[in-house]
């Protein structure tokens, strides 16, 4: 048996547009609450959380997904706020689209019917902008200009972490309907 291990995580990854908009809203918020950037390369919407798991889950992983039957559908990231418990600022969602919601039951009803563990916590969309992010209380979150995200596919994610930063190596991409 194997005794390699990966992180993994599914995730929404944006095309470029998407990704030049995020990476100017954490230029913008970085103004107020300093931190650490997210880098532009590493920017992404995590859908279900796997964490470290056997490498040899890993074809179960991709089967998981290959029989996802989810229609496109659109994001839109128009909020601001920062967690002080993890000092992380970033862009949420004021209204949840229902296909996202479908796409992340859809995925985490596979991964439980496959036996394999991930983060069960209740979803929240969000995009991670900045770490170590000062979340004063007393500082209002900054109204930025709602970002436009078109879902049309969804990507599986291995996470390492490096001394710069984590890197990220996209495993398999399967289309929305």
């Amino acid at each position: 048996m194997n005794a390699e291990r990966m992180r993994v995580f599914f995730a929404l990854w944006p095309e470029a547009p998407v990704n030049a908009a995020l990476d100017a809203a954490a230029g913008k918020l970085h103004e107020l609450r300093c931190g650490r950037r997210t880098r532009p390369d590493t920017l992404h919407l995590t859908l279900v959380f796997i964490g470290d798991i056997d490498a040899n889950w890993l074809p179960e992983l991709i089967a998981a997904a290959e029989d996802i039957a989810v229609p496109r559908f659109e994001v839109l990231f128009d909020r601001t706020d920062c967690w002080r418990h993890n000092q992380i600022a970033h862009l949420g969602v004021s209204r949840m689209p229902p296909a996202l919601l479908e796409l992340v039951k859809q995925l985490e009803s596979r991964l439980t019917a496959s036996a394999i563990p991930f983060d069960r916590r209740p979803y929240v969309p969000h995009i991670t902008l900045l770490r170590k992010a000062d979340c004063n209380p007393k500082m209002a979150n900054p109204a930025l200009e709602p970002i436009r995200w078109p879902a049309r596919d969804f990507v599986l994610v291995s996470s390492s972490l490096r001394s710069g930063g984590a890197l990220y190596e996209q495993l398999g991409r399967w289309p929305l309907l």
